[in-house]
């Protein structure tokens, strides 16, 4: 099901699954499901670094901050659509699992969170939902 977050986001949402907005946040999730993502919504506000550049500055932050051990390294992809994207996988200080996302284009640059009690099969369709994510060109 087509979704749009802002009038500049587009993705795409399994029927089975809802959306929450708050003021600063959109909880996506399976009522039946494992987890939850937590998506938070950035503008780039300087040019002094590259966007690539300020997305992983970004995650490190986060992970350092909440005390993410990740599994291997975090990996940089510029895609076909001119998206950046930079994603890990790791476990939280509880042994959750936790994936993150960061997605950016031009100045927008969506922060997305998985966590669950263990990893499962869910995670594929929080990949999906994340490589559904489209930038509405004209509105930012």
């Amino acid at each position: 099901m087509q979704q749009n977050h802002n009038g500049y986001l587009n993705y795409e949402l399994p029927e089975s699954w809802c959306a929450e907005e708050n003021e600063d946040q959109l909880v996506l999730y399976n009522p039946n499901g494992e987890g939850a993502m937590v998506l938070s919504f950035f503008n780039v506000l300087s040019n002094e670094m590259s966007l690539e550049e300020q997305i992983i500055v970004m995650a490190k932050k986060f992970l350092d901050k909440n005390a993410i051990k990740l599994k291997g390294s975090l990996i940089l992809v510029n895609t076909e659509e001119g998206k950046t994207v930079l994603y890990g996988e790791g476990t939280t200080c509880d042994a959750w699992f936790m994936k993150l996302w960061l997605v950016a284009k031009k100045r927008k640059i969506v922060f997305a969170t998985y966590e669950s009690e263990q990893k499962t099969d869910e995670i594929k369709i929080c990949d999906s939902i994340v490589n559904s994510f489209c930038f509405v060109y004209g509105n930012f």
